[in-house]
């Protein structure tokens, strides 16, 4: 079992994929995170897998596209493919979490490159030129609902073209198919 530890330097968020899909021939990437209060990711849609977050330290406060909740340790929610979430550390300290994703698809390569994007760019996002690549090619697979629709309708396909003819995705060779 390798363990991968994946670092936003600028807000300080830790994501550590515990089983690789690469591990269970795709079958789910399971991980654990741990947030600073007020950290954690965007709202966002998994078109085709599902999420687990289980609280083993701290609290989060969860987002769906249904309800707002808090949760504490111990409590676990699942999310099913296609149901828009967002969770943040809601506390005063550091939390910890786990959970998992299934199946694994593209995931860990697409939330890797999102953090190395971040951290070329001293940001807590992707730089645009790379968050045009990764959601346009793997719009059947995530959405990140943070970016308004005419941006990801009218500005990325021209990054994302622009991209290509600059050479901006030669580090994206041999990047994996989407699914779907």
């Amino acid at each position: 079992m390798s363990v991968k530890t994946l670092k936003i330097n600028k807000n300080g968020e830790i994501l550590i994929i515990t089983t690789s899909g690469s591990e269970n021939g795709g079958a789910m990437t399971e991980f654990e995170g741990k947030d600073e209060p007020g950290i954690g990711p965007p709202m966002h849609i998994h078109f085709l897998q599902e999420e687990k977050i289980k609280v083993l330290k701290g609290s989060m406060r969860v987002k769906s596209d249904s309800e707002e909740f808090s949760m504490k340790a111990g409590d676990e929610r699942i999310f099913a493919a296609g149901v828009a979430h967002q969770f943040w550390n809601d506390g005063k300290e550091q939390n910890h979490y786990a959970g998992y994703l299934k199946p694994s698809y593209n995931w860990e390569y697409i939330i890797e490159r999102v953090y190395d994007s971040a951290n070329a760019s001293n940001d807590i996002k992707p730089a645009p030129f790379d968050a045009a690549f990764l959601l346009t090619r793997y719009k059947s697979e995530i959405d990140l609902l943070v970016i308004p629709k005419p941006v990801k309708m009218f500005v990325f396909p021209v990054l994302y073209l622009l991209g290509m003819l600059l050479g901006k995705f030669n580090k994206y060779k041999g990047a994996p198919a989407p699914f779907r």
